[in-house]
């Protein structure tokens, strides 16, 4: 719901769930009624310039993020802005928990926190950020995070983000990056990220040894024409010990002819807890109002100590503009591997949008 003053500032948006399910139900869940299931992901009401160019609001149920702590509110977010080159957020509620296709948690859960940014010249923000979880009232997480961004140069970028668990006293997230355009065509990334799980205080894991997850990464994206472009990535994971893995893929976007646009790529990766080689195609076409879209996927699998095959899923569909409020979709698919030789599945949705 947009535009709910002259000046669209005050807008409200939500989005949720509600499925009843008319056939037999093999899964133990709470229902909303007989057979009826439902989530609300969202519903808030977002006010912008609640003190002109100083102060928006959020109030309901709404997704909050900053590097200490985040997650799903029913609560309040403010942003405090152009203090000069600085600003402030602050936010708490109750934390929202989602189990299966239901909601769980209590009153007592709870996400409270805020944040201090910057700013600057060469278009660098720094954020330092502090953030508290409670589980049954009481105090659960507690986090503090450092998020920057910065561009030195026209065609470089420089990122990072840090988060430290003061409760188990070790840093619980770590990553650093660079995007750098050295030609027009060409995008390349390199990243090194690192984490180790963290857990609330008084759970029974923290007594358990854990290892550090490490990653170094290398991608390129390259645009050969206005039709045709391609990809590449390159992982090395490090799992602790001697688990390694390495990690490949590759991928071509094509528009070879008007309204068909084309997609294939290619997975592999082998080392610790086993081999992965994988074909990803997919197409759309576009026929006046109407969008036609398939694929394939392949995987061929060899799992440590455990199964080993191949998957397979092949799939089609298509949506409909009826008009510019109804369009309409229906979707087919099979999927064959070690569980079962066919599993068909589909759906077929009206969507009304206003």
């Amino acid at each position: 719901m947009t535009k709910l003053d002259k000046a669209g500032k005050i807008n409200v948006y939500g989005y949720g769930r509600v499925i009843k399910q008319t056939s037999t139900s093999f899964e133990d869940r709470p229902e909303l009624a007989d057979d009826t299931f439902g989530r609300l992901y969202y519903f808030y009401l977002d006010y912008k310039d609640v003190v002109k160019d100083h102060l928006d609001a959020k109030a309901g149920r709404t997704y909050i993020s900053s590097a200490a702590v985040s997650g799903t509110i029913d609560g309040l977010h403010l942003n405090v802005r152009n203090l000069g080159p600085v600003g402030v957020t602050l936010f708490g509620g109750r934390n929202v928990l989602f189990d299966n296709k239901s909601e769980t948690g209590t009153g007592g859960d709870a996400i409270a926190g805020a944040s201090v940014y910057l700013d600057t010249i060469k278009s660098t923000h720094i954020e330092a950020s502090y953030g508290r979880k409670y589980t049954d009232s009481d105090l659960a997480r507690e986090n503090v995070g450092l998020d920057f961004s910065t561009t030195p140069l026209d065609i470089v970028n420089i990122y990072g983000k840090l988060q430290y668990d003061t409760v188990s006293d070790r840093v619980g997230e770590f990553l650093l990056g660079a995007k750098a355009a050295p030609l027009k065509s060409l995008l390349v990334r390199g990243e090194y990220f690192q984490s180790r799980p963290t857990f609330d205080k008084f759970s029974f894991y923290n007594f358990f040894n854990v290892n550090n997850y490490k990653e170094f990464s290398f991608a390129a994206e390259y645009q050969l024409t206005r039709e045709y472009r391609v990809s590449g990535r390159y992982a090395r994971e490090d799992f602790g010990g001697d688990s390694t893995a390495n990690v490949y893929d590759v991928g071509l976007l094509a528009r070879p002819i008007k309204d068909l646009t084309l997609n294939a790529s290619y997975e592999k990766r082998d080392g610790f807890a086993g081999q992965l080689s994988g074909v990803r195609f997919n197409g759309t076409y576009r026929v006046a109002k109407a969008a036609i879209s398939a694929g394939v996927d392949y995987d061929d699998f060899r799992r440590e100590l455990s199964r080993e095959g191949n998957a397979r899923k092949y799939w089609a569909g298509v949506d409909y503009e009826l008009n510019k409020m109804f369009s309409a979709v229906v979707r087919v698919e099979d999927n064959t591997n070690f569980a079962f030789n066919h599993s068909y599945q589909g759906f077929a949705a009206v969507n009304i949008s206003y």
